[in-house]
């Protein structure tokens, strides 16, 4: 496996010498509340951790959009995946999941008070974050993928062990979250880190079949 990055972000960190709007500190502050009781929170402030590694100068919905692009999840009612006979890349699902998204965060902003700037700037990015295709998609993609493969090798290897879909299905998602980053300096990031996930799949799939 290579070895990880040298510039793996600190929990939570800001860039140095940027002066941050008090708009965006405080909003940050109640999105971290807002995704807390979220089983994937540790994904999300990692996404916006990387962003703020890929691009120091992100303009700030961005910064937000990275921190809360999947929360649609968190609402019931949205859109399912079937993660044992649907391909990742599923269109019908992830346009479904990235529009909902937009529109729940972007709705979360507005009753928070954010101004019309941060309302419209998020979504687009989010719209865009399975996928790319702008710049700022681009740069959520990468964020979103680096963050997945750094933070959930467990609940990839979960989905394999629980019989939510096959071994070979679960290492497919890792491959593909590494594989549709558009940024070359992103995908450097991200590889070590899609092969310590795809390790541990592979070590807890074997020990299960050793049973």
């Amino acid at each position: 496996m290579s070895g990880l990055v040298d510039v793996e972000p600190g929990w939570r960190a800001l860039p140095a010498g940027r002066e941050l709007s008090p708009e965006l500190l405080r909003l940050r502050e109640e999105a971290f509340a807002w995704l807390e009781p979220y089983y994937d929170r540790v994904h999300l402030t990692r996404a916006a951790d990387w962003m703020l590694v890929l691009a120091p100068d992100a303009p700030e919905h961005l910064v937000l959009a990275a921190l809360m692009h999947d929360l649609e999840r968190s609402v019931p009612g949205g859109p399912s995946l079937d993660k044992a006979n649907t391909s990742w890349d599923d269109l019908a699902y992830n346009t479904a999941h990235t529009h909902r998204s937009a529109e729940v965060v972007s709705g979360w902003l507005r009753d928070h008070g954010a101004p019309p700037s941060f309302v419209d700037g998020v979504q687009q990015p989010i719209r865009e974050h399975e996928f790319g295709g702008s710049p700022e998609g681009d740069l959520m993609q990468a964020a979103d993928s680096i963050s997945f493969l750094e933070a959930n090798g467990d609940l990839v290897t979960g989905w394999a062990l629980r019989g939510e879909c096959t071994v070979q299905k679960s290492e497919e998602k890792l491959r593909w979250m590494y594989e549709r980053i558009r940024l070359e300096r992103a995908r450097r990031w991200a590889l070590p880190y899609m092969e310590r996930s795809i390790d541990q799949l592979r070590r807890a799939a074997a020990g299960e079949q050793q049973r």
